[in-house]
């Protein structure tokens, strides 16, 4: 489908006369992405009846040649709508990176022997700060409650160590633009992130929704330098504090990447982080690489021996 908008838009189609205006964007701004899932949202609430016979993610068949003229015609159709929403920009949570971050946390908890603080920041929905609640299994183990409703036994092709306990004491995290995944338009905006034949991301954003309304998180409207130097200047007594990001720091002008960096360094935190490099995704604690994995949390590899504890 995407291939076919490009083609479109080089002739200045339907697709130009929504996007036209967005072309000087960065590749970060991830337009095309904004863009597919603009429509994608539109067949979600029922705007678009005659294209969700077309979507898998709403029972159709997924025939890109079949779906073309159609979705095209939508473009034409619901113009202003659909640039409305790309405006909108990019806020996604893939619940999928808490399968990369886990060997992280249990790494902490391995070492320190104490419970966990958690402090996210770009933590949209805060999915990803209910990663204790969620189910891990590979050929080496397993980790998490079993019978959780979001399970990843497919994502580990190097799995971390699983035979350790981590317990979370607090969790907390701040976004500019926070999503409420408890709420009817929540759901829906997260939903419509997801591409519309990724079935299995789908399930598991909905089972990490669901499992939101039973572990209340406070994602804080705020930016993270501001959020991290009040909770860091905090006294934290018999945790191991963890300040954690996923593919976030694309969208962080430098001046607050610094800054964020100088107030992780100033105070008595591990830095958790999942964030491209190259051709793959680094997890990395504080600074040292402890493996690596794709963009959604899937193909794990885990490269670090612990030391004993």
């Amino acid at each position: 489908m995407l291939e076919k908008a490009a083609g479109d838009l080089e002739v200045e189609g339907p697709v130009w006369d929504v996007l036209r205006g967005f072309e000087d964007e960065p590749g970060t701004a991830a337009v095309a992405l904004r863009f597919m899932a603009a429509v994608h949202r539109l067949v979600l609430d029922d705007s678009l009846p005659e294209l969700a016979h077309y979507y898998p993610s709403t029972g159709g068949v997924g025939d890109a040649h079949a779906t073309w003229p159609v979705f095209r015609q939508a473009l034409i159709d619901h113009r202003d709508a659909i640039r409305g929403l790309v405006a909108g920009g990019c806020q996604t949570n893939e619940v999928g990176r808490s399968a990369a971050l886990l060997g992280g946390f249990l790494e902490v908890a391995h070492r320190t022997g104490l419970p966990l603080r958690i402090l996210e920041i770009g933590a949209s929905a805060g999915l990803n700060l209910r990663w204790d609640r969620y189910r891990y299994v590979s050929g080496g183990g397993a980790w998490g409650e079993p019978g959780s409703r979001v399970t990843f036994a497919h994502n580990f092709d190097v799995p971390p160590p699983m035979n350790r306990s981590a317990e979370i004491a607090e969790r907390k995290g701040c976004d500019l633009h926070p999503i409420d995944p408890t709420t009817g338009e929540g759901r829906l905006r997260l939903r419509s992130s997801i591409w519309a034949d990724q079935l299995g991301r789908l399930a598991q954003l909905d089972g990490a929704i669901e499992i939101a309304s039973e572990v209340p998180v406070e994602v804080e409207r705020l930016d993270a330098v501001s959020f991290l130097e009040r909770e860091l200047a905090r006294p934290s007594r018999g945790v191991a504090t963890v300040v954690y990001h996923s593919v976030f720091m694309q969208y962080v002008g430098e001046p607050d990447r610094r800054r964020i960096a100088e107030v992780i360094a100033g105070g008595q935190v591990f830095h958790l982080s999942l964030e491209p490099a190259d051709n793959t995704f680094e997890i990395r604690l504080d600074g040292e690489l402890l493996g690596t994995s794709g963009p959604h949390g899937t193909a794990v590899r885990w490269n670090v021996d612990s030391p004993p504890r």
